[in-house]
């Protein structure tokens, strides 16, 4: 009996942009933490897809853009499909700034300012996109040792082209595709909104009206996060920003995202993270 086929990834990257595109032969989830200081585009070219992306689940077609800010948590999940191909572009904001003013810069970016997190093109629209993305794949395939100019050419080219098209797109709501994927945004929702208080399932059972293993069981399902794993990226997420853009003590920083205790609070930094918050607030001020 043939052997499962493996999956084929090409890619490039250097210090300020990652490029990849890569093809699935069966089913496959996110494992790895995605809580990153980069801003990530995402264009399905085959299959289906879940992304679950801050508080809420997005069932993702052949043909849909997904824009995930730097430092908003997200996961892709299967979905009924057992094979995909997708373009994923991690891009830091000193790429743009590089090359461009700031005005333009922020033109750019407009996707990631405005909280747009998924677009289903227009069929010419995506065949506009879909001759930027083969070119983007070609070079990845048959150039291994493609030139980081050429690379960022097309980035830039293709972040242009879905820039000057978001108007169209911008007043876009994705409806829900059920009241159990509400119901999920909900929690993920309140759990958000209160990271900094003691959370447990109980306090959300008595909030929610759901038994705290129906959530618990429900809530991994739906967005690949166990509660204690979602609980803990909202904290560091809000703790990572606490220590770019304030200068409070890091005892302080721990007890206003909830940690009770310093010690813990710096070892699942460190875990999460991979660096201690003081070494992350040394890196954040250097750049």
């Amino acid at each position: 009996m043939p052997g499962k086929q493996q999956p084929k990834h090409y890619v490039y990257e250097d210090s300020e942009l990652l490029v990849g595109y890569s093809q699935y032969f069966g089913m496959f989830d996110m494992t790895d933490n995605h809580l990153h200081d980069t801003h990530e585009l995402y264009y399905l070219m085959s299959g289906r897809r879940n992304y679950f992306i801050k508080d809420r689940l997005y069932p993702i077609r052949k043909g849909d853009l997904v824009f995930v800010p730097k430092d908003e948590l997200h996961r892709t999940l299967a979905a009924d499909t057992t094979q995909h191909d997708r373009l994923v572009i991690h891009f830091k904001e000193e790429l743009l700034t590089t090359f461009m003013d700031t005005g333009y810069a922020e033109y750019l970016l407009r996707p990631y300012r405005a909280g747009l997190y998924t677009v289903r093109l227009e069929p010419d629209d995506r065949q506009a996109l879909e001759s930027i993305v083969f070119r983007i794949v070609q070079d990845l395939k048959e150039q291994p040792d493609v030139m980081a100019l050429q690379m960022r050419v097309l980035v830039l080219d293709l972040l242009l082209f879905v820039g000057r098209r978001m108007e169209k797109y911008e007043a876009a709501v994705s409806p829900f595709e059920s009241h159990l994927h509400r119901k999920i945004s909900e929690i993920a929702a309140y759990i958000n909104a209160n990271y900094m208080y003691p959370l447990t399932l109980a306090h959300l059972s008595e909030t929610f009206y759901w038994s705290p293993y129906y959530i618990s069981r429900v809530f991994k399902e739906m967005t690949g996060f166990s509660f204690v794993q979602y609980l803990t990226y909202a904290r560091i997420g809000e703790a990572k920003r606490l220590l770019r853009e304030t200068d409070k003590l890091v005892l302080s920083i721990a007890a206003q995202v909830g940690f009770e205790n310093l010690a813990h609070f710096n070892r699942v930094f460190k875990q999460t993270v991979h660096l201690s918050p003081s070494q992350y607030r040394r890196m954040a001020e250097r750049k």
